[in-house]
């Protein structure tokens, strides 16, 4: 039987240090990312073509050079201690001086001699020129080797800038971007507009539009640029509008590329939200993300226009339409971006609105919150009230809460903040601390008074405050916000049916049970997608209600609007059924039991499975049978003790 000869042991320490002198320098140059070609190595060695050959040949042979014409990496690991520092920065010099006299650098090479620490200009300027074709996050590494081997000239450093926010490093990105604006007096125009637009777009990510729209402010109409639009976008959005316009009526000269054509469209798409109709916003913001050619190199701004469409539709109730832009924008996504992450934050919220709360907390889930900035963490945390009040789980709710005290202390309010801010005002009134948010809720009335109640942005926020005067028990507080809504639905269908959902509640509050006003209202709603609004309209009006034949109709309608949400990820309705042994229960009386044992009134209870409190008692009463518990506190230590009262989901029906 043969044996397969042993494999030669790899050449030791002492092997390499054994080397000659032109061996030595080879390795050395493969070790800073050249080829081993003889006529390369022979140049930058000084040495005869033939004893480069030769040396190269050795080295093949004696397996220090693989098959691939690579460094084995065990030598590579100790070649440069043997060189020493000193050696190394000497053939790195030799060797980038070769390749830049003759046209031929590499960036394995460039990469490679910037890491020795080697000074020169024309190195860093081949990084610079390389990153400016990278994707962000290797931008990032380039242009920081291009900083230790040069200084960085105006655009290179607002390259770099730009780099740094698209990968989400905001605290460098601002840092290099403000290096440039405090020299702002010797800065092109074009450079100080791109300074600014960095640091606008950090001060957005950060909840701070108002010190966005005073960078432009400062930067004026005159040296903006082609970045005009931008600018006109953040002072919409800040409620700056004679300052939009002006600055968009000086913008008549910039080119017109697909960049500045698509940044014009969303421009005046914000400014037809607030001085226009709704459907001429959206026409305008929808055909910005449909030009060619706009995705060919990325750039950080303020916001997206995705996220803004789909914004701007989801305060006029377009909820497809926010889904179907969102989804086309997360196809073109980089995972982990900080667009990426706002598309699936809008995603969920859109999932949240229309009623599929599973779908909106999955994709929440799924999100690292812990790399967000303030302006998304914003929409985290109203995320994550509004399932916890739509779910009626109160220990979410006030642990989302305390959760969103931070970002609430450091937020300053803009157009495009409304929703989640008005999720942690009902929050806050729900959880008896409406004092902590009153200044934010005032300064959004405020902004939208001053841009003259847009209906497709007052609305909204309107809404919220009707259903925080029914949350509060202030019916005349409600009053002010259906006027507006009313004023409102002169121009927005989505705002009628607000102002019709307004006045059934204010009906309902004064004990006027009208089901055909209250079901007309909550299916108004459904349709302009609201439907767990409009469930919980008719579901209130019917716990309100003292005919038993009106109650039954209104739970009814109450049912058949919350229906779709629970089916909407494609499961089987719920069943009764009966219990399978004694001592079980039927899944209504589980659904019921779980409620209270979590300290819910029998109206309460009622309220959340869209069924009378008279119902609950019943079942609440056929339970102690089935238990054979003795007293209220002997059913509840039973119910514990089957497990009832350890989930926090009590959104089962």
């Amino acid at each position: 039987m043969s044996t397969r000869p042993p494999s030669p042991a790899p050449a030791t320490h002492r092997d390499l240090a054994s080397l000659d002198a032109s061996q030595l320098s080879v390795l050395g140059l493969l070790l800073l990312g050249n080829d081993p070609d003889e006529i390369v190595v022979a140049a930058v060695l000084d040495i005869e073509p033939d004893s480069a050959r030769s040396a190269i040949e050795v080295l093949r042979a004696d397996g220090f050079v693989d098959e691939r014409d690579t460094l084995v990496e065990p030598h590579r690991r100790r070649l440069a201690g043997v060189l020493g520092e000193k050696r190394v920065h000497a053939l790195a010099r030799r060797l980038l001086t070769h390749h830049v006299a003759a046209g031929t650098l590499t960036l394995p090479v460039a990469r490679a001699v910037a890491k020795t620490g080697v000074r020169s200009s024309e190195l860093s300027e081949f990084l610079c020129s390389r990153a400016q074709l990278a994707d962000p996050s290797e931008a990032v590494s380039l242009y920081g080797d291009a900083e230790r081997v040069g200084r960085l000239d105006d655009a290179a450093v607002l390259g770099y800038a730009e780099a740094c926010a698209l990968s989400g490093d905001l605290d460098t990105a601002v840092g290099l971007a403000d290096s440039v604006l405090e020299r702002s007096a010797s800065v092109s125009d074009a450079d100080l507009a791109a300074a600014v637009r960095v640091s606008a777009a950090g001060a957005a990510y950060c909840g701070m539009i108002d010190r966005s729209a005073e960078l432009y402010a400062w930067l004026g109409p005159n040296r903006v640029g082609s970045d005009a639009s931008v600018a006109a976008s953040v002072l919409v959005v800040a409620g700056r509008l004679d300052e939009a316009q002006s600055v968009l009526a000086a913008s008549a000269g910039a080119p017109p590329t697909a960049t500045t054509a698509g940044a014009a469209l969303v421009a005046t798409g914000l400014v037809h939200s607030v001085t226009g109709s709704a459907n001429a916003a959206l026409n305008s913001l929808t055909r910005a993300l449909s030009l060619p050619g706009r995705a060919a190199r990325p750039r950080v701004l303020p916001d997206s226009p995705a996220a803004i469409t789909a914004l701007a539709a989801l305060h006029c109730g377009e909820l497809a339409h926010a889904e179907a832009v969102l989804a086309r924008a997360r196809e073109s996504d980089r995972p982990g971006s900080v667009t990426a992450n706002r598309h699936h934050l809008l995603t969920a919220w859109t999932s949240m609105v229309r009623g599929d709360l599973p779908s909106a907390q999955a994709r929440l889930d799924s999100l690292d919150v812990d790399t967000m900035h303030q302006r998304d963490l914003l929409f985290v945390h109203g995320l994550r009230v509004g399932l916890a009040r739509r779910t009626g789980d109160n220990a979410a709710l006030l642990q989302a809460w305390a959760g969103a005290q931070g970002v609430l202390a450091e937020y300053s309010v803009d157009l495009l903040s409304l929703l989640p801010l008005g999720e942690l005002w009902l929050t806050s009134i729900r959880v008896g601390e409406a004092a902590r948010i009153t200044h934010l809720v005032e300064d959004a009335q405020s902004l939208v008074r001053t841009l003259g109640e847009p209906a497709m942005w007052a609305s909204a926020l309107h809404w919220y405050g009707v259903q925080a005067s029914i949350l509060a028990e202030c019916p005349a507080d409600l009053i002010p916000h259906a006027r507006a809504l009313g004023e409102a639905s002169k121009v927005s269908a989505y705002a009628a049916g607000l102002a019709g959902a307004g006045r059934a509640w204010l009906r309902v509050l004064q004990g006027d049970i009208d089901v055909a006003a209250v079901e007309d209202a909550a299916r108004t709603l459904d349709r302009i997608g609201l439907p767990w609004d409009g469930a919980r309209l008719a579901g209130e009006a019917a716990l309100r209600a003292s005919d038993t034949r009106v109650a039954t109709a209104l739970l009814q309608v109450a049912r058949a609007l919350r229906q779709p949400a629970a089916t909407a990820t494609g499961a089987e309705p719920a069943t009764v059924a009966g219990p399978s042994a004694p001592g079980t229960l039927t899944d209504r009386e589980a659904e019921v039991a779980e409620l209270l044992v979590q300290g819910l009134t029998y109206r309460e209870i009622g309220s959340r499975l869209y069924i009378s409190a008279k119902t609950i008692e019943h079942h609440v009463a056929r339970i102690r049978r089935r238990l054979g518990a003795e007293s209220r506190s002997e059913l509840l230590s039973m119910l514990r003790a089957m497990g009832h009262g350890t989930t926090s989901d009590t959104a089962r029906s």
